[in-house]
């Protein structure tokens, strides 16, 4: 339990400064690059499509459970190699692959990272502890947000620099990680599907229809993840054309205002998950984000729209990145969540073949102010209907 622990702290502590760089790719592909909108759309499309990938990487957990922690170690280490090489080849397809990679590995660890969680650590002390370690993350994402801003503002390093450095720091995780010794369970053997292309989309259909509390769930994320990736493409191009941000009030936004809302709300999102069931949590996450684009289309006026608006979205965030992540063991109870986080992997990877491409042509057509607004109305309609219908809960044991 104790190198359980120290392995997911440490993770979120040396991970951090690289999950912020990414975070903030679409805009520097913009405003840096000089990317248009057909380039920021294949880079936004292809990181959820690879997530059908990470599914099929994830699923192999529910029959190998010995395989572990080689599953993690392997995907923390094949996502992060590619940006070692960030700063000697400087080609926009070079980039796309490389987050490509980050994009199918980083999802494809979590069913195993998980269901290590819930092996070694009990239910209380596991949402408390990943809890602490999200806030710590965004309280380091505050720092990071200004010390970014500022190198990039004033050319001090480039961002393929920042990018060698974040995946080099991050790697060194691996250290810990392979000191994790797993809690034994009894387990009987599961042997490998004969077809295992189909078997995991065969499971999870039938693990939709035996839970429609999940399947409710999922359909909410499914929303909500829908119409943030829609709009991705109108953001990148309003942040960097539109609104013409620098890259210091861009990170202060991002990192700090947001980094605020998170850390603030972490904890009340946690005790909401021990009181209600998740489709209630869920639906105050999908208002969270209903507000973000609102308050986005004020920020032309002034720039505390644009903070409010990452602020808000950061509360928001913080509920989502809960339940997302532990979903699968809210829906488990003490069975295998391994099938429930692979499932939600996968609406990932659906949501994404559709949502980016999408906007990103209106983007080109429209431009992105309309883009934002559509996004808007579907997601407020969308919610209206999804939560308007009676959704059957289960009491897991």
């Amino acid at each position: 339990m104790r190198r359980t622990r120290l392995a997911l702290f440490w993770m979120h502590l040396v991970d951090e400064p690289l999950v912020a760089l990414y975070s903030l790719f679409p805009f520097l592909l913009s405003k840096d690059f000089n990317a248009n909108a057909y380039q920021i759309t294949m880079f936004i499309t292809l990181r959820p499509l690879l997530s059908v990938l990470s599914f099929y990487w994830g699923s192999h957990v529910s029959y190998k459970k010995n395989k572990l922690l080689p599953n993690l170690i392997g995907a923390w280490v094949l996502g992060r190699l590619p940006f070692l090489l960030f700063p000697f080849i400087h080609h926009f397809w070079y980039f796309l692959i490389a987050c490509g990679l980050y994009q199918l590995f980083n999802k494809a660890g979590t069913p195993a990272l998980i269901e290590i969680l819930k092996r070694n650590i009990p239910k209380q002390p596991r949402e408390h502890l990943y809890s602490l370690c999200f806030i710590w993350s965004f309280l380091e994402s505050v720092l990071l947000g200004v010390v970014f801003g500022f190198v990039l503002d004033h050319q001090l390093a480039e961002w393929k620099f920042l990018f060698f450095m974040g995946a080099l720091l991050s790697l060194t995780s691996i250290f810990v990680q392979m000191r994790i010794q797993l809690q034994p369970e009894v387990e009987e053997p599961v042997a490998p599907p004969a077809n295992r292309l189909l078997h995991p989309l065969k499971e999870t259909i039938s693990l939709l229809r035996q839970r429609p509390d999940f399947a409710h769930f999922q359909w909410s994320f499914m929303l909500g993840g829908f119409v943030l990736m829609f709009i991705a493409p109108a953001l990148a191009i309003y942040y960097a054309k539109t609104l013409n941000l620098s890259h210091g009030v861009i990170a202060f936004a991002r990192f700090a205002c947001m980094g605020l809302g998170v850390t603030l709300a972490t904890m009340f999102w946690k005790k909401r998950m021990e009181l209600y069931a998740a489709h209630r949590s869920t639906l105050w996450v999908l208002i969270g984000f209903a507000t973000f684009p609102l308050l986005l289309l004020f920020a032309p006026f002034s720039n505390m729209f644009l903070f409010l608006a990452f602020f808000l979205y950061g509360i928001a965030q913080a509920g989502s990145h809960l339940l997302w992540n532990l979903g699968g063991t809210l829906f488990a109870g003490e069975g295998d969540s391994s099938p429930f986080t692979s499932t939600s992997i996968l609406f990932i990877g659906l949501r994404g073949a559709v949502g980016p491409i999408l906007g990103g042509i209106l983007t080109d057509i429209w431009g992105p102010v309309p883009v934002i607004i559509a996004g808007l109305v579907i997601l407020c309609v969308g919610t209206t209907w999804l939560y308007s219908r009676r959704v059957k809960t289960f009491v897991v044991e």
